[in-house]
């Protein structure tokens, strides 16, 4: 335990001194994460609908390499009309908003969202298992997962809770349906949106992020 504490304060350090109140550095963060959630986006519908890259490419009418880039998480040349079109042959729509900036509530939301991708992938499940196995509906999972201005019910955050073993309530925090966030809370949830920036599998350090994440959040339950 002294080990892991260890490394957790040195990951904080490292992340106050890099990234820390600085706005432009917040700013650039939030970017990459935009570029990351939109390539997710575009492979993980990719994979709903059972097509390869090529496959997907021929539908749209463009090329293999086209769609390579797009989901690629360092990739920033995304456009509206491609998106629409990726959308709609995949029948789907494309919908864009406009919200305050909160980099906050955002890195909360984005740490909700990659916490329930993450458990998922650890399991080796489907959406459709997922909904399956916790009594959620298949599109609130879709939704929780990949909306993230989506703020799943209280009887959707009981279930996820009984299913993942994860106190309702630090679930309600990051989810947004609560706004009184334990220091501890924060300080993890930017330590672990700072790292966290799983694609299509769990890689051996990103395993290892979850499973701290995880951990710290199930320590509730237990009286630490």
């Amino acid at each position: 335990m002294r080990e892991r504490g260890k490394k957790k304060d040195a990951v904080g350090i490292l992340h106050r001194r890099y990234i820390g109140d600085d706005a432009e550095r917040k700013a650039s963060l939030q970017s990459e994460r935009i570029s990351a959630e939109v390539a997710r986006m575009v492979y993980e519908l990719r994979q709903d609908a059972g097509l390869t890259q090529k496959e997907l490419a021929e539908l749209i009418g463009t090329t293999q390499s086209v769609i390579s880039r797009l989901e690629d998480a360092d990739y920033e040349g995304h456009s509206l009309s491609m998106l629409s079109r990726i959308a709609k042959k995949l029948n789907h729509r494309l919908n864009v908003r406009i919200v305050p900036e909160n980099l906050e509530s955002q890195t909360m939301n984005y740490a909700f969202r990659e916490l329930l991708r993450g458990l998922r992938k650890e399991k080796g499940l489907k959406v459709e298992e997922v909904a399956e196995r916790s009594g959620i509906e298949r599109e609130e999972v879709l939704r929780m997962e990949r909306n993230e201005c989506y703020r799943p019910t209280p009887l959707a955050l009981h279930k996820l809770s009984k299913f993942y073993g994860i106190p309702q309530r630090r679930l309600a925090v990051l989810a947004g349906a609560v706004r009184d966030v334990p220091a501890d809370l924060e300080r993890e949830v930017s330590r672990f949106a700072a790292q966290s920036e799983s694609f299509a599998k769990l890689t051996p350090e990103e395993q290892r992020t979850l499973d701290e994440f995880v951990n710290f959040l199930r320590e509730e339950s237990t009286g630490h």
